[in-house]
């Protein structure tokens, strides 16, 4: 009787052992993927609120009108969310950028600084 239970034991630890390797990597891999992931945001900073925004959403095109009610000049580039990204433009005060992106049911996503 003292065999089974020793086969038994000796089993569970034997599980508990190898749950615990596949869970140690995971466990480690995951801040780094977050702090890379916090990184990449870090660099991005998101537009003023004086920068607004209209679209026009459709099944392949979106049009987004943007215009700067800022007081200075602003770099700034329109992240589209199952589209393709603007490249950066120059927009000065007052004035509307039209952009069109192509994509499935394409929406715009945020305005950021570049």
């Amino acid at each position: 009787m003292s065999a089974p239970r020793f086969s038994a034991t000796l089993a569970a630890l034997a599980l508990s052992g190898i749950t615990a390797l596949g869970v140690l990597p995971a466990a480690t891999a995951a801040p780094s993927a977050h702090s890379a992931e916090t990184a990449v945001s870090a660099k991005e900073t998101t537009a003023p609120k004086c920068i607004t925004d209209r679209q026009d959403k459709g099944k392949v095109y979106t049009t987004v009108w943007v215009t700067n009610e800022c007081k200075r000049y602003h770099r700034i580039k329109l992240i589209m969310a199952r589209g393709a990204d603007s490249r950066c433009f120059s927009i000065r005060p007052g004035q509307t950028r039209k952009n069109v992106s192509r994509g499935v049911s394409p929406y715009l996503d945020r305005i950021i600084l570049c």
